[in-house]
Order: structure tokens, then C-alpha cells, then sequence
């Protein structure tokens, strides 16, 4: 840093200066006045302002700067992240106050590549983006708008117009740079869609019309009329056969009846002649099928239905004689049992019942009683509580008085110790200016070794990648030749050479292959047992039909 450079070079520096050298062992006020005392500073209220800000803000310029060293400041010394702190406090907290002319000569003060490359990296979208995204896990997102995302939109064309200032010094070039204006939005210039055309309209297909309904679609036919005549016909022959024969004069069966009983005759051939309905249709009766002749072709579940129904028929029947065999006996004496047991749990259910609601009543008794007792323990501990509380007062007041006492003690023996109380202060002030010093001069032993192993480590940093460079620029001959009998050498578990792979892979198919083939010959067996299986299952069941028909016939 130059502090004969400009105007505010030197406020730069001294700037730069406090904040290397606080320590946070004393506070800030006390730091500053000796720092003022020592030092010859334009502007005293800046630096204190820049002291307190950058200590309050610490953790967000410590992010920025941190990002900037892990991004774009990877060559640039760490013992100057203090100078960088300062502009980016500039630049988001104090822009609109001090203005960009003590910007200017603040980063002017500075090495310009050092702060072209600062600058770029503030100005990029991508670490703005990543510098939010970093605070906002620190701040709240508005906060961080209004000091990040305001600033850099409204002074973003000033900010470029410093970096191309930087440009332009550090090539060389000494005229003015006019800055371009921003880029004005118009619209597009679209041509108009044209009006789209009416579609023609398609005709409709008319549909043909249908033809009437002929009239004897719902008129009987000459076939269904002239049988109705014949049943007519039929039906007025039989009724008069019918009175004919009531007619006859048969004297060998005419026996004379009561009147009693010729009404009730009468009565009987009326409702027999209600129920007669020759105009109902007949239907013809069905064919009678012979289901014991047509043999019937049965599939195995209906096989296998039929045996489980003939087996359960044979296991009932099986367990009824071996019921009767054991002595089995009428259903009447269980249900008796049943009733009588069902009366002992009810009488049970009701003497619990009972017994319940005494033992309730009995409680409710003894709570009235607990009760009553509690009153009397209550008022008990209330008397022994005021009496407690009585002595209780009685103590404290005695403790005051004694407090009292010791008090008026203590002001006697702090008045006469405050002639004492100033010699001490002033020893200790000598006391931290003398460690002040000795801490300046310590400090600066510490940065100049630092500084030292900062060159020896970036030396060694050299010579480290100029012998890679060299080593990678001398060709390596990478052939290799290529043996199937060799493994490869990974350390994994069951490695094995190529040759090896294709000997396992054929003795796992000839493998299969039997696998397969007994398979195959298994479910052969399979089927043909299950095909024996239903065989039997099928003679067992003609069997059986043969035994019912038999039966059947026999009843």
C-alpha cells in the first residue's frame, strides 16, 4: 500500500492500520485512544467509525472475504484480507454516504491488479449469487436484499465503470473510457396473423326414408285363425257330449237323493265347472332324457369335485356309526344341562351385581369419612403453618438488624479505601501501556516471520509445479499387451484372468443344462402319476354311481 499516493491514502492506511492491530483483550475505546495518542490520523471519527462497523459486521465481511480467497484470490496474500474488508464494507454499508470519489482514492491506494481482480469478483453474477446464498444462512433474507441486492443494482454501472478505469491503467491506456448506455428493450417487430378463412360448411347426408310397417306384422296369420276356429269347433262338440251324457236316462243307476244333498252337488259341479279352463294354452311336455345312457366326457376338477363330495358323504356316514357304536344318545338331556347351567351363571351374575353395589356403597361411606378426616388434618397443618410463619418473620427481622449493622461496617472500611483506590489505577494504566507496547512489538516480529514462511512456502510451491509440469510433458509410453491367462490385478474378491471367466461360464451352462434336463423328466413323472390318480379317481366314482343306481332300483 502507497500512502503518498492521493489525498486518501493516508486515512487508508490508518484505516487498514486499526484494524490489524486491535486486539479484542481491551476494548475499543481504549484501543483508539491510544492509537490516536500515538499516531497523527486526518479524520479520527472515520477511523473509529470504520473500527466499530467492521467489528460489528464481522461475520458477514468475513464470509464475502472467504469466498473471495476460495474463488478468485487464490494467489493473493491472506495478511491483506483487512484491506478488502474495508472496501466491501465501502461498498454495501457506507456508499451512499461517503460516495464514490473516497472509493476511488481508497482503491486507487491499493496494488491495481490486487484490486481489479476484487472488483471483478464483487461485480460477477455467480459469486453474488453464491456470497447470498452464504449470508442468508447467517441473516434474514431482507436484510440481505437491502444491503447485497439494492446496492448492486443501483451502483452496478459505477462499480463497472471503476473496473474499466482499473483496465485501462494497468494496460497503459490514458484516455477516458466512455461508458456505453445500458441496452434499451423494444419490442418485436411481428408481423400481424392474417384472418382466418371461413371452412366450408359439409353437407349432410340425408337419410333415406324408411319404408311403413305392413299391417300384418301385427295381425294374426290365416294359420292362427283357422286353428282357433277348429279349437272353437272342438270346444263346442265336447261341451255338448257333455250334456248329452248328463242327459241320459240310466234307471239301474238313478237312486233318489235328499235336496240337502242335491245342492251340494250342484254346489260341487259349479266349482269344479269355475276351475275348468279349456281356453288355457297346453304346453307340450319335455322330452324325457336318458342320463343314464349318454355318457358324459368329465375334466379333472370335476373328477376330483366329485370323490371329495363322495369321501365327505363316507366320512358322515363313518362318523354316525362309530357316534352309535360309542353309545351316542338323544340331544334332550344336553339341552337340560345347558338350561341349568345358564340359570347357576345368572344367579352368579346377579349376587355380583349385588355384591357391587354394596361394596360401593360402602365406599362412598368411607370417603365421607376420609373426608372429614382430611378437614381436620388441613386445619391442623394451617395452625402449624402460622406459627411457622410467625417465627420465621420474628428471624428475618433479626437478620435485618444485624444486616444493618454489617453495612454500616462496610461503608466505613470502602470510605477509607478510596485514597488507595487511585494509586492502583494509575499502576495499572502504566501497567497496559507497557503491555500495549510490548504487544506491538511482538506482533510485528510474528507478521515478519510469517511473512518470510509465506515467500519460502510459495518458492517451494514453484519448484513443486514446475517439476510436474516437467514430468508431464515427457511422453509415457502406455501399451500394454493384452494376456487372457492373466488377472488384472484389482484386489477384488474371486478375481480372476478371462480364460478362467469363459471355463466357468461353460461348465455353468453344462450345469444348467443337466439341471434342465432333470426338470424335464420330473415333471414327466409328475404327470404321469397324476394321470393314474385321476384313472382310480374315475373308477371309484363309476363305482359308486353303479352302487346308487342299484339302490335306487331296489327301492
Amino acid at each position: 500500500m502507497d500512502r503518498n499516493a492521493n489525498a486518501y491514502s493516508e486515512l487508508f492506511y490508518h484505516c487498514v492500520q486499526v484494524l490489524n492491530q486491535y486486539d479484542n483483550s481491551i476494548s475499543e475505546e481504549t484501543f483508539l485512544e491510544h492509537y490516536f495518542q500515538e499516531n497523527k490520523v486526518p479524520n479520527e471519527t472515520f477511523v473509529s467509525t470504520i473500527l466499530f462497523d467492521c467489528i460489528r459486521h464481522s461475520t458477514l465481511l468475513k464470509t464475502i472475504i472467504d469466498i473471495f480467497y476460495a474463488t478468485d484470490g487464490i494467489h493473493i496474500r491472506r495478511s491483506e484480507h483487512n484491506i478488502y474488508k474495508i472496501i466491501v464494507y465501502l461498498i454495501f454499508f457506507q456508499l451512499d454516504t461517503v460516495g464514490f470519489k473516497l472509493l476511488r482514492g481508497f482503491i486507487n491506494s491499493v496494488q491495481l491488479n490486487r484490486m481489479y481482480q476484487f472488483l471483478k469478483f464483487l461485480i460477477n453474477e455467480n459469486h453474488l449469487e453464491t456470497i447470498q446464498k452464504e449470508c442468508m444462512k447467517l441473516y434474514e433474507q431482507e436484510y440481505i436484499d437491502d444491503k447485497i441486492g439494492r446496492v448492486m443494482k443501483t451502483y452496478l454501472p459505477d462499480l463497472r465503470g471503476i473496473l474499466l478505469d482499473l483496465t485501462d491503467a494497468i494496460e497503459g491506456r490514458t484516455a477516458v473510457r466512455q461508458i456505453p448506455e445500458p441496452t434499451k428493450i423494444q419490442p418485436f417487430n411481428l408481423t400481424a396473423p392474417k384472418a382466418r378463412i371461413v371452412p366450408i360448411p359439409k353437407i349432410i347426408p340425408k337419410l333415406e326414408k324408411a319404408r311403413t310397417i305392413p299391417k300384418t306384422t301385427y295381425e294374426p296369420s290365416r294359420e292362427h285363425i283357422e286353428l282357433e276356429k277348429i279349437r272353437e269347433d272342438n270346444h263346442r262338440r265336447g261341451l255338448n257330449k257333455l250334456d248329452e251324457t248328463r242327459t241320459l236316462n240310466c234307471h239301474f243307476l238313478q237312486t233318489e237323493k235328499s235336496s240337502k244333498t242335491q245342492k251340494k252337488l250342484r254346489k260341487i259341479i259349479e266349482e269344479r265347472d269355475k276351475n275348468l279352463r279349456f281356453d288355457h294354452f297346453r304346453a307340450n311336455p319335455p322330452p324325457k332324457t336318458e342320463t343314464n345312457k349318454i355318457p358324459v366326457k368329465l375334466n379333472v376338477a370335476t373328477i376330483l369335485k366329485e370323490s371329495q363330495l363322495y369321501k365327505k358323504q363316507e366320512d358322515d356316514v363313518r362318523r354316525r356309526l362309530m357316534d352309535f357304536e360309542a353309545g351316542g344318545k338323544d340331544a334332550q338331556e344336553f339341552f337340560q344341562w345347558q338350561q341349568t347351567m345358564q340359570k347357576q351363571d345368572y344367579d352368579e351374575q346377579m349376587n355380583i351385581i349385588e355384591r357391587k353395589r354394596l361394596e360401593g356403597k360402602m365406599s362412598y361411606e368411607e370417603a365421607i369419612l376420609a373426608r372429614q378426616r382430611l378437614v381436620d388434618e388441613n386445619r391442623r397443618l394451617a395452625d402449624e403453618l402460622k406459627r411457622q410463619t410467625q417465627e420465621a418473620i420474628e428471624n428475618h427481622v433479626k437478620e435485618k438488624v444485624k444486616e444493618e449493622q454489617r453495612m454500616k461496617q462496610l461503608i466505613d472500611e470502602v470510605v477509607n479505601g478510596r485514597e488507595n483506590a487511585k494509586l492502583a489505577q494509575q499502576k495499572l494504566q502504566q501497567y497496559k501501556a507497557d503491555f500495549v507496547k510490548q504487544y506491538k512489538e511482538e506482533y510485528k516480529q510474528l507478521m515478519k516471520q510469517a511473512l518470510e514462511e509465506a515467500e519460502a512456502e510459495m518458492r517451494q510451491r514453484a519448484e513443486l509445479i514446475q517439476q510436474i509440469r516437467v514430468l508431464e510433458s515427457v511422453p509415457i509410453d502406455r501399451w500394454k499387451p493384452v494376456d487372457l491367462t492373466s488377472i488384472a490385478g484389482h484386489g477384488v474378491h474371486d478375481e480372476m484372468s478371462i480364460a478362467e471367466l469363459r471355463e466357468r461360464l461353460e461348465l455353468i451352462k453344462l450345469e444348467r443344462e443337466k439341471e434342465r434336463e432333470s426338470r424335464r423328466d420330473h415333471i414327466v413323472k409328475d404327470k404321469q402319476v397324476k394321470e393314474q390318480m385321476i384313472t382310480n379317481t374315475v373308477q371309484n366314482i363309476v363305482k359308486y354311481r353303479n352302487e346308487l343306481t342299484t339302490q335306487t332300483a331296489k327301492k
